[in-house]
């Protein structure tokens, strides 16, 4: 027998007739409950039609510009009686040889414009086919032929009760498909176009955001009666953004600006509008979070400390305080260095962690340095020190 040398067995796979008449393949609802078996294919790439393109029309008509170059200024050059002059010579074929460029870059352009334009049409017929097979699919598999944005869209819809009012909507797919479907008209409008219908949304929002909540049920209720789903989410979207618009414009109107502050720093902007974003920022409540009384304030404006004073002549008292430079916009710490003189260190408010002290320069290291000397003296010592601190400053001596 030759069974096995069959065509049927010879496919590798299903070849629909024979005993195989009828049988089709698996396909695998359980993992994708919307596999269909119509085939919309796939739109070409940019990069596959620019590729067609130059098939057809081959390479560049004109000659390689290096070449071209080389074959005008070579001539000229061998006869050149000097270097100036061999440069001088060189003028024309540089000329030519950037007129050849630019005739070969231009070339490149419009394939790739042709190619970019080729592929943008292919992908709107396929998105109309795609869309298409959406409009004829039965409530269940239609989903299938939208697109993740598509489906991302419907599910922020069905998030809003204003629109998806459950009450109302008699065919979910209808109502989705509808949605869908004036997205896309409203996608391929011309920007004139388009801008004019969002001056209108933008006109009703308007007027929507002046009602009262029951109107405005009343007129969502209106809209989707009408069909006119994606207008409502326009309009609510709109009068949402507007809101946050005029939130931002509040927020604007309360922030300072350096006019805020000229006079106070006289006359100098920079100072002035580093202190406004002080103030914009709220800098002082998270330095007095962060560092409590430590805060002293400013540094370098005109009724300031000025820093180059305080680390000239030093002050113990201000050593570990903190201030705002208006001059440079930072935080800064005043600082005793190890050799005796005084400095300022920038820091970051959010991130400064304050250093351990010196050794031994505690309150609890310097009693514990007193205890031990303590220990060594004699009884008599101890009398006498325990004998001073019983008596008081004010007594001492009065023996009162």
């Amino acid at each position: 027998m030759k069974t096995f040398r069959r065509p049927m067995f010879r496919k590798g796979g299903n070849v629909g007739d024979g005993i195989m008449t009828g049988i089709v393949d698996r396909s695998m609802h359980a993992e994708n409950p919307f596999v269909s078996d119509v085939d919309i294919g796939e739109p070409k790439t940019q990069e596959q039609y620019i590729e067609e393109i130059r098939a057809g029309a081959g390479d560049y008509g004109g000659m390689d510009p290096l070449t071209s170059f080389l074959l005008t200024a070579g001539p000229n050059v061998a006869g050149a009686t000097s270097f100036s002059d061999a440069i001088q010579r060189l003028q024309p074929g540089t000329q030519q040889l950037l007129k050849d460029q630019a005739a070969k870059a231009k070339y490149d352009r419009d394939i790739r414009m042709a190619g970019t334009k080729l592929a943008l049409a292919d992908q709107q017929k396929f998105d109309d086919r795609r869309f298409d097979l959406a409009l004829k699919a039965d409530d269940r598999s239609y989903q299938e032929f939208l697109k993740d944005d598509e489906r991302e869209y419907l599910a922020g819809i069905k998030a809003d009760d204003r629109i998806y009012n459950k009450e109302l909507i008699q065919d979910e797919r209808q109502f989705n498909l509808d949605l869908i479907k004036d997205q896309r008209a409203y996608e391929k409008l011309k920007l004139e176009d388009k801008q004019a219908y969002d001056a209108r949304i933008l006109d009703e929002a308007r007027e929507y955001n002046k009602m009262e909540k029951e109107d405005q049920r009343e007129y969502e209720k209106k809209l989707i009666e009408e069909g006119r789903a994606f207008e409502l989410e326009k309009i609510i979207r709109a009068e949402e953004f507007q809101e946050k618009l005029y939130d931002k414009e509040q927020e604007a109107a309360k922030r300072y600006t350096e006019k805020d502050f000229i006079e106070v720093y006289e006359g100098d902007t920079l100072q002035a509008n580093n202190r406004a974003n002080f103030e914009n920022n709220k800098l002082k409540t998270k330095v007095l979070d962060k560092f409590g009384s430590q805060f002293d304030g400013f540094l370098n404006g005109p009724n300031d400390p000025q820093e180059s004073t305080m680390i000239k002549k030093g002050n113990n008292k201000k050593v570990g305080k903190v201030y705002y430079d208006v001059n440079t916009g930072e935080a800064k710490i005043y600082n005793k260095k190890t050799d005796g003189t005084y400095g300022f260190q920038v820091i970051d408010i959010e991130t400064y962690v304050k250093p351990d002290p010196p050794k031994g320069s505690t309150k609890a290291e310097k009693d514990a340095k007193i205890d031990e000397r303590f220990e060594i003296l004699s009884d008599d010592q101890r009398r006498i020190i325990e004998e001073i601190q019983k008596n008081k400053p004010d007594d001492f001596g009065t023996g009162a």
